[in-house]
């Protein structure tokens, strides 16, 4: 991985290990200003940026960690980065630990640093027969 992949990977820990710590410095650098969040339950209602803020005093998390990270350009100064996120987190008492497939859009600003624009969540498909058919397809 090129060295501005792996500063998208850096960047992105940096974000989630804020938020577990709840450090809002470095929470605020990492978003960029028109940061969104899209999650599968609601695709049509993403979360702006100064909502996403807002909520991390409900939804708390205790622990993060990024799986099967991939980083791809997507342009000059774009990133797209994908992954599987284990967390444990609880948002007003309802529990949100488990497994989420991500897909984080990164952009190299203006002040040189990376900042994810849009992150888009949901659930990783489960190794049904199926996805297994389709895994195969890349292998030949």
């Amino acid at each position: 991985m090129d060295d501005r992949l792996q500063e998208v990977e850096r960047a992105a820990t940096r974000w989630m290990q804020a938020w577990v710590a709840l450090d809002r410095a470095t929470l605020d650098d990492s978003l960029a200003e028109d940061f969104t969040l899209t999650v599968s339950a609601f695709p049509t209602r993403p979360m702006t940026r100064q909502a996403w803020l807002d909520t991390c005093d409900r939804y708390r998390c205790s622990r993060f960690a990024y799986r099967d990270v991939q980083v791809r350009p997507i342009g000059d100064g774009l990133a797209a980065m994908s992954s599987i996120a284990e967390q444990e987190a609880e948002l007003d008492g309802h529990d949100r630990s488990g497994a989420f497939w991500l897909t984080d859009l990164w952009r190299r600003e203006d002040d040189g640093k990376w900042r994810v624009f849009a992150r888009f969540s949901g659930y990783p498909e489960p190794s049904r027969a199926s996805a297994e058919a389709l895994a195969s397809l890349r292998e030949s």
